[in-house]
């Protein structure tokens, strides 16, 4: 992670009352310390909604977590191999149901296993928790010394001197070490090379992180000004947008729009002459329709007269109506008598309207009209 502050603290166990602390800044340790309170010790605020936050790591005694390197099988997948080591760090427990495991495979291919209890990290979270401290990451503290290859290397961190080999972490026991190593060389790790290894925390991507699983760190939500001020003028953009594009297509219709009122205006001057306006064109049409009896009054006005005057009278009916080209409306009416339909006949005439009628009867001795109706 590329970090300008990174607070490295002791993970505290039950009865810690003080913690070792380290402010790493720009990759170099600018304060360190053994307090109560780390974040006041050091100097620092709460990250707020100016500022970046402040990488916060902890790490855990060799005591605590332990550190164990497994083989991987060839034929196993990545997913196969980390599964493998959980459960052979289970085995090695003596209290399985009570362990936190993480691991990881390393460059060389070898898989890294590790366990802490449950209780121990829960118990820890919280105590930092009070103290306004929510670690980025829980590293074993062993795992940032340097092995060497066939040497054991001593790291004093402060609250626990630590002892690293090549596949080996554990805590500098006096009584432990011929167990450990043997009759191999010691060699102490100075002040220089402990801070180096702590500000490579800040940095490194390949430790293996006990902040996972039910321990994962929640990540808040957060927004500097900048990304405030990128959100506002993105939100301000979209609605600028989202006005633009109906009034765009607005502007598309409104031309569109006059281009048939144009191309309208052009069909019509053939007949009626150059007019201003499309309603100027579709009036003086209209007149001219009404003159010639064609257009849509020919025939609505006079079949329309002719259902009003049928529905006025009674027992005469209408069996079939067409409309002629030359603009006359035909119809067939049918009535008991003949004289039934004289009021219908007459209620049109009244109306203004030219009418011609043809009685006859059927087979079945009803009175039937042939007529035709014609606007006036």
């Amino acid at each position: 992670m590329s970090v300008s502050q990174v607070l490295v603290t002791e993970f505290p166990i039950a009865g810690t009352k003080s913690l070792q602390w380290w402010l790493v800044t720009d990759s170099v340790i600018e304060a360190k310390g053994c307090d109560s309170d780390p974040l006041l010790a050091a100097g620092l605020k709460l990250p707020s909604a100016n500022d970046e936050p402040i990488v916060h790591i902890a790490i855990m005694s060799a005591a605590q977590a332990i550190v164990r390197w497994h083989e991987t099988p060839e034929d196993l997948t990545e997913q196969q191999a980390l599964a493998a080591a959980r459960l052979a760090a289970q085995d090695d427990s003596l209290d399985p149901e009570n362990l936190h495991i993480a691991a990881m495979i390393e460059d060389s291919g070898e898989t890294i296993s590790a366990s802490v209890s449950m209780t121990v990290m829960s118990d820890g979270l919280s105590q930092l928790e009070t103290l306004g401290i929510d670690p980025d990451a829980i590293i074993p503290a062993g795992w940032l010394i340097p092995a060497e290859e066939g040497q054991v290397i001593a790291a004093d961190f402060g609250f626990e001197t630590i002892l690293r080999g090549e596949q080996m972490i554990a805590p500098d026991e006096p009584s432990l070490r011929p167990h450990l190593i043997g009759d191999h060389n010691v060699a102490s790790l100075t002040e220089t090379g402990i801070d180096d290894a702590l500000t490579s925390a800040a940095t490194s991507r390949d430790a293996v992180n006990l902040r996972s699983a039910p321990f994962a760190k929640k990540v808040d939500k957060y927004m500097t000004v900048s990304q405030k001020r990128t959100m506002a003028w993105m939100a301000a953009a979209l609605v600028l947008i989202s006005l633009l594009i109906p009034a765009v297509q607005l502007i598309k219709y409104h031309w569109a729009a006059a281009d048939a009122d144009a191309a309208a205006l052009a069909a019509a001057e053939p007949v009626i002459g150059a007019v201003e306006s499309v309603e100027e064109a579709d009036r003086l049409l209209n007149e001219r329709l009404v003159q010639e009896n064609r257009g849509n009054v020919a025939f609505p006005v006079p079949a329309s007269a002719l259902f009003s005057a049928i529905q006025k009278t009674q027992g005469v009916s209408i069996e079939r109506i067409s409309y002629r080209k030359d603009g006359t409306v035909f119809a067939g009416l049918t009535a008991v008598r003949n004289e039934d339909m004289n009021p219908a006949l007459i209620a049109l005439q009244n109306a203004g309207f030219v009418i011609t009628a043809t009685p006859r009867t059927d087979a079945t001795g009803s009175a039937k009209a042939d007529i035709t109706v014609r606007a006036p």
